[in-house]
């Protein structure tokens, strides 16, 4: 695979425990065009090979973008990209992916994600939320992690929820006692929180790929969520 962009290092740190937020910006060519909810290919150095990444910024910032990395010692891209440092130069291809925010929809919309998997969610809720499209709308973010140190924008989210009355953060941890919200699997959360109609919505997911395709079945058979709106670049549901 080719390099469509190249970029530059200028911010990189911790955002939560195990993940670090790498912002990139364009140098050549200095901008991009894409759609929120897609994904980049960063092309590993010295190889052939590359990893994939959703692109968890918003689109708005066509100049720069920017990357939520967990840290694994074992995976290639994981290592290199936890190696780099302001000023550090790197080659990415992009956009890809199908699974992006259907902006012409007014549907009411669902987003599920599972750890890491909101790095995918991020990018679409900035972007509704600089548009000023969570007014007047039913928003449902459900987030699970572990713990409650791995939850990635908690702050930002739940200001986002006194703001706007339709727009609503379901934090959900699987492995902590000491926790008042959501305890369990997201998925069964998921299954207890959401209306058993939602033929009048749009659903968006990522995490694990077993994760992401219980959130699918739930949804389509305990929900009446039509297949052809469930967007994930992990699983497709059958229109059948």
């Amino acid at each position: 695979m080719e390099a469509t962009h190249v970029g530059q290092i200028i911010y990189t740190g911790a955002i939560s425990k195990g993940i670090i937020l790498i912002k990139i910006k364009l140098i050549k060519p200095d901008f991009v065009d894409f759609k929120a909810g897609q994904y980049l290919a960063v092309l590993l150095p010295n190889t052939d090979k590359v990893s994939y990444y959703s692109i968890a910024s918003s689109p708005n910032k066509k100049g720069e973008v920017e990357l939520l990395v967990k840290e694994d010692t074992l995976g290639e891209g994981a290592v290199y990209l936890y190696s780099l440092r302001q000023g550090d130069v790197i080659q990415l291809h992009l956009p890809m992916g199908d699974a992006y925010l259907r902006e012409e929809s007014n549907r009411h919309i669902l987003f599920v994600a599972g750890a890491s998997g909101a790095s995918y969610i991020r990018s679409m809720i900035h972007c509704l939320d600089e548009a000023g499209r969570l007014v007047n709308r039913e928003v449902h973010y459900f987030l699970g992690c572990r713990q409650e140190d791995e939850l990635l924008e908690s702050g930002y989210m739940q200001a986002l929820a006194k703001k706007h009355s339709g727009f609503h953060y379901y934090p959900a941890l699987s492995h902590q006692d000491d926790w008042d919200g959501h305890s369990g699997l997201v998925t069964e959360v998921v299954e207890r929180v959401m209306p058993k109609d939602m033929s009048g919505w749009d659903a968006y997911s990522a995490g694990s790929p077993a994760m992401v395709k219980a959130v699918a079945d739930t949804l389509i058979t305990n929900h009446r969520l039509l297949p052809a709106h469930f967007y994930s670049d992990l699983y497709t549901p059958s229109a059948s």
